[in-house]
């Protein structure tokens, strides 16, 4: 640990600019992972941006399609699903989709965006998450299915920025020649997480959620029933809530979270609870 208060450190902001920074691996992942609850928190005036790391170009079953042009045009939907939300700002970095990795540019890029917004809290992919399936006792007729390898590498990108990248001072020294100050982001939310600890009330906007996602009709098509299975999962969650936590949801998202910096005037208050209005 370094001598804050040494000759010449520059000390790290904490204070926040936009409540939420979600980052996702494609267009569309921001939406499923909290669609929901970036809608609520921007109805309550916070300022919320999204990140799509891939360019999205793999996102078909047809071959012979102009990578650019598909490109295009999911980040068209994309901004429409955003706009339907409300979230503020979305930012492309278009890193080729299908190859992300953990690289010196993924990271930098990350690391540049956290420092220029400032988000309270950052929400992305569980990168610890390689298969999602049932108990095939349980549930015989359902089945697993791959984490997609860009879901975890975003995740592993995210949480390499987020330490030591955007924080440390020496980090990316260049970014200071930029006004891009070292920030400490207050607080980590994973989604698609097998170690969900909080569960956010999202009944007012769980219909948004849907129709933010109907948008994306290169993924879903034009008559996509994609809305009323988003309503039937946020109910399974709001279920599991009430089970774990006795908690009265009719629907609801759910992250792993994880707290990385406490204001010193919230040192003594009591700790949040799982449901974040």
């Amino acid at each position: 640990m370094a001598d804050k208060n040494a000759p010449g450190a520059i000390p790290v902001v904490t204070t926040p600019d936009y409540e939420a920074m979600v980052i996702g691996a494609h267009p569309d992942d921001d939406d499923f992972g909290a669609g929901a609850t970036s809608a609520l928190w921007a109805k309550q005036g916070k300022k919320i941006v999204w990140v799509v790391m891939t360019d999205g170009t793999e996102g078909s079953d047809i071959p012979n399609l102009v990578d650019t042009e598909f490109m295009l045009t999911r980040e068209q939907e994309q901004r429409m699903a955003c706009e339907l939300l409300g979230v503020q700002k979305v930012e492309f970095l278009r890193f080729p989709d299908g190859h992300l990795t953990n690289s010196e540019a993924a990271r930098k890029a990350i690391v540049r965006l956290i420092r220029q917004y400032r988000p309270r809290v950052v929400i992305t992919h569980d990168p610890s998450q390689h298969v999602y399936a049932p108990d095939p006792d349980e549930k015989p007729n359902d089945t697993g299915y791959y984490n997609h390898a860009d879901h975890r590498a975003t995740g592993t990108i995210v949480l390499d920025a987020l330490y030591p990248g955007s924080g440390n001072p020496r980090s990316y020294r260049e970014l200071l020649l930029e006004g891009m100050q070292p920030y400490k982001v207050h607080e980590l939310y994973l989604f698609f997480s097998d170690q969900i600890n909080t569960y956010i009330d999202v009944s007012e906007t769980i219909d948004l959620k849907g129709k933010g996602l109907q948008c994306h009709i290169t993924q879903f098509g034009p008559q996509s029933e994609i809305a009323e299975r988003v309503r039937e999962h946020a109910a399974e969650v709001a279920k599991e809530a009430k089970e774990k936590k006795g908690l009265d949801m009719q629907y609801a998202e759910s992250f792993r979270r994880i707290k990385f910096f406490v204001p010193p005037q919230e040192e003594s208050k009591i700790d949040v609870p799982e449901v974040q209005q």
